[in-house]
This record gives structure tokens, C-alpha cells and sequence, in this order.
């Protein structure tokens, strides 16, 4: 029974209650937008100061320039086709990584992808990817959602370093000094470790359930055992699959990489272009640095090893700092486009 002067406390207390939803909801609004801007802000900051502001931007442009009156467009634009190629097959792969946590469409599988680029675009070792992308989901847990885009990211550090790793052997047994015809036995003891690294990764990689039953192991981490259960979502089937998308990007970017060298007047043939970028994404891959410092560790490293069979430096320089530019400070100026998509908090 309620009593008839009880009314109006009940009323009060419901607007109290709606008011104070009201302000918090606000409050969400006013602090995603605040967080919406400073991205952008930061992103557009951070590719203004290392494109625009780079010290050899103006002999780069100066190169582009010459060989762009001297030969046809069409290579440039093969390799901006590429980069759309290239980030397509990172949509797939991450929309069928996630959807064993959220059924997410290709369309916002992309969008996932270019607002990660732009995220990531000034955190160390591009970490703030994950935020970009699981920030765009609707219900998924996000911690999964991460540990989710870490998996597919692993797989694409596993195509660079089976790659890289035959690349290797091959620019020791070709380019190195430190073999010589009388020490041939050395070699095959390369490439036994090189074999046997790779298929220790490979192996580690396609049995990620025994890291759930790790988590059973150790008490203080039974807690988190359903984050844990992530690890034992994907057969070996899908595993492979996901292999193969990262594979497929993997070979995207090599042939950017190698139209890019020739369209920029370096000499080299396909196999040179293959092991000496290979040995550059390799090395990239394992420095920690951030996304917009890596040109000018990318274009020293690709001078040192493309320097083996080719003195057109700024050739090198120009051709690595396209690539770049085509793969990362395109889509992240795509992404900024994109930032309103991302919902930092959910109702």
C-alpha cells in the first residue's frame, strides 16, 4: 500500500534519478567528443611533422618529380589499388577473427581497420590500434576483442618472420662474407636453425588452446579464464586461413615495394627486391618504435641493404618513403574522416 503523501517523494526521487542519468550520459557525450577531437588533432599533428617537416622531403619531391615527367603514371596508381588490396585482406582477416565474439559486416570490418591506422599512428609500436579498431564494436567484449586483434596481428608478425628468416638465409649465402666456398657445412647448419625456428613459431601459433589450460595452471589467473578462452576459438583450419590473409598482405606490400623501386630508377631484379625488403620488414618488424618515427629508421635500413646492389640512394629513399606514405599516411588521413564511429562508452 503506499501511502497517498509518499507520491511526491517517489516523483522526486524518479527525477532525480533521470537527471542525474541525464548529466552522466552528457558527461559520455562531451568526453567521447573531447576524445574524438584530440585524435584527430594528434594524428594530424604527428603526419604533419614527419611528412611535411621531414629533412629530406625536398629532395625526394625534387626525384618524384623528375621520374613522374619521364615515365607513365600507371605504376603510382597500381600501387594505390594495392593499398586498398592491402588493407581489404586486413578487413577479412579481422572479421573472421571477430566474429567468433561479434558478427561485424566487411564495411565496418574497413572502417575498424583505417580508424586503427589512425589510432596507432602516434602510439609506441602502433598499440593504440587496438583501441581504434575494438572501440567500433557494438557488445563484444573489448578485452577479448583485443586479445582477438593481437591474434591476428601475431600471424601477420609470423608471415614477416618466415619470410624475413628465408630472406636472410638467402642474403647470407649470396651477399654476406661471413661464408666462403670451403665453409659450405656452415651453411646448412643455417639453414637447419632457420627451419627449426619456423617451425617452432608455426607450431606455438596453430596450438594457442594450451595457453587457456596455462591460465588453470596458476591460481592468480584463474581469474581471468575467460579471457583465456579466446585462445581456443579457432581450429587449426582457421588458423591456417588467417595465415594465409597475412601471407597475402605480406606479398601486397613486397610488390608495392618492388613497383615503387623500379618506377624510382633503381635496378634491381625481383629476387633482389624480395630478399632485401624482406630483411627491411624483418628488421622493422622487431624495433620497437612508433608508427611515424619508422621512415627514417625504414629508409636508413632499406639504403644499407638495397645499397648491395644499387647506389641510387635517394632512389631507395624516395621508393621507401612512398610506400609509407601509400600504406600508412593515406589511411590515417582516411581514418580521421572515419573517428566518429568510434564508441568509447556503450548504454
Amino acid at each position: 500500500m503506499v501511502v497517498p503523501g509518499s507520491i511526491p517523494k517517489i516523483m522526486r526521487s524518479v527525477l532525480v534519478l533521470n537527471f542525474r542519468i541525464i548529466v552522466v550520459m552528457q558527461s559520455s557525450k562531451n568526453i567521447s567528443l573531447i576524445l574524438k577531437i584530440v585524435i584527430v588533432v594528434l594524428a594530424l599533428w604527428f603526419l604533419y611533422e614527419k611528412v611535411f617537416a621531414n629533412e629530406n622531403l625536398s629532395e625526394m619531391y625534387q626525384w618524384f618529380l623528375s621520374t613522374f615527367r619521364e615515365q607513365a603514371s600507371w605504376p603510382l596508381v597500381l600501387v594505390l589499388l594495392l593499398m586498398f588490396v592491402n588493407w581489404l585482406l586486413d578487413a577479412i582477416k579481422w572479421k573472421y577473427l571477430i566474429n567468433k565474439e561479434e558478427e561485424v559486416t566487411l564495411w565496418l570490418s574497413i572502417k575498424a581497420v583505417f580508424l586503427g591506422i589512425t589510432v596507432s599512428i602516434f602510439t609506441p609500436n602502433r598499440v593504440g590500434e587496438f583501441g581504434g579498431r575494438v572501440f567500433c564494436l557494438e557488445k563484444a567484449d573489448r578485452i577479448k576483442a583485443v586479445l582477438i586483434t593481437i591474434l591476428g596481428n601475431v600471424a601477420q608478425l609470423l608471415a614477416t618472420i618466415i619470410f624475413g628468416t628465408l630472406a636472410l638465409v638467402h642474403y647470407i649465402h649470396s651477399y654476406s662474407v661471413f661464408l666462403d666456398g670451403e665453409a659450405d657445412y656452415w651453411f646448412f647448419i643455417l639453414v637447419f636453425i632457420a627451419a627449426i625456428v619456423v617451425c617452432t613459431l608455426i607450431a606455438l601459433y596453430l596450438n594457442t588452446y594450451w595457453l587457456s589450460s596455462l591460465f588453470m595452471k596458476f591460481k592468480f589467473l584463474r581469474k581471468y579464464q575467460k579471457y583465456s578462452n579466446v585462445f581456443s576459438y579457432y581450429s587449426i583450419n582457421e588458423l591456417l586461413y588467417i595465415i594465409f590473409l597475412s601471407s597475402a598482405r605480406y606479398a601486397v606490400f613486397s610488390l608495392q615495394f618492388y613497383i615503387l623501386l623500379l618506377f624510382f630508377q633503381v635496378e634491381v631484379n625481383l629476387l633482389e627486391s624480395l630478399t632485401m625488403s624482406s630483411l627491411v620488414f624483418l628488421t622493422i618488424s622487431i624495433i620497437p618504435t612508433i608508427a611515424l618515427t619508422e621512415i627514417g629508421l625504414r629508409g636508413s635500413i632499406a639504403i644499407y641493404f638495397f645499397g648491395l646492389v644499387s647506389t641510387n640512394h635517394i632512389g631507395i629513399l624516395t621508393a621507401t618513403f612512398g610506400l609509407w606514405f601509400t600504406n600508412l599516411v593515406l589511411p590515417a588521413l582516411l581514418g580521421t574522416v572515419l573517428v566518429y564511429n568510434l564508441k568509447f562508452f556503450r548504454k
